[in-house]
């Protein structure tokens, strides 16, 4: 079996490997979730899901460090090209990017859950905030969340100093997840809704700070940052 061939079955293996301890995760999470539905304590899920997150996280790991012990090596033994090469690297990161993505949404998933069962089995809407305000509005603001991040990625993946449309890309794809997070947010936390953009605003200006402002680009550019209203 050549390298690529070898690549290609191991990374199957981590990704079949990932899926069950989602699934068995989430099946567990659930069943607990049915059991303090009524009330009780509700940390034993925090602390199992952080034992998933560490499971997950060594899977995701493994990707990496297998590519530079045995893989990289393996593909260039067998004189198969530079094109060969690149294409195993960025199959195996985006795996292993799919795999971050699934893992960071499973927690806000069954949080959420969590105090929707909570909400309907009590009719206390303030312990869906306490419980999961943030989850829910995560769950739901998941696909400017994904696009986020995909964002960042493309930003990383250019080698300084990076283009204006690239960093613009991830300014406007950070802004379209804040505003989705913080429109739902606000319906369990109230003050987050009065000036929408003030919040958005406020949760962009570290990024604007402490990372726009070293892009060649972007000063150079004037540092032209969108409009949030």
């Amino acid at each position: 079996m050549s390298a690529l061939a070898r690549w290609d079955a191991f990374l199957g293996q981590i990704e079949t490997r990932a899926a069950q301890v989602r699934a068995e995760a989430e099946a567990s999470g659930r069943a607990f979730i049915a059991s303090v539905a009524a009330g009780g304590d509700y940390l034993p899920l925090s602390h199992q899901l952080m034992a998933v997150r560490s499971r997950l996280q060594d899977l995701e790991t493994t990707i990496t460090d297998t590519w530079h012990a045995k893989v990289d090596d393996a593909i260039a033994a067998e004189n198969l090209g530079e094109d060969a090469r690149w294409t195993a690297h960025a199959k195996g990161e985006a795996l292993r990017h799919e795999l971050d993505d699934l893992r960071e949404e499973l927690e806000p998933r069954l949080m959420a859950e969590l105090a929707r069962q909570r909400a309907a089995a009590g009719g206390d809407v303030t312990s869906v905030a306490a419980i999961g305000g943030h989850a829910i509005a995560q769950e739901a603001a998941n696909a400017p969340w994904r696009a986020m991040r995909a964002a960042e990625r493309a930003l990383h993946a250019v080698r300084p100093p990076r283009n204006l449309e690239v960093i613009k890309a991830y300014e406007r794809a950070q802004i379209a997840y804040w505003r989705a997070y913080l429109t739902v947010r606000a319906r369990y936390e109230p003050a987050m809704g009065r000036d929408l953009g003030l919040e958005i605003r406020s949760r962009m200006e570290q990024w604007y700070t402490s990372s726009a402002e070293f892009e060649e680009a972007w000063v150079a550019a004037g540092r032209p940052r969108d409009t949030i209203a």
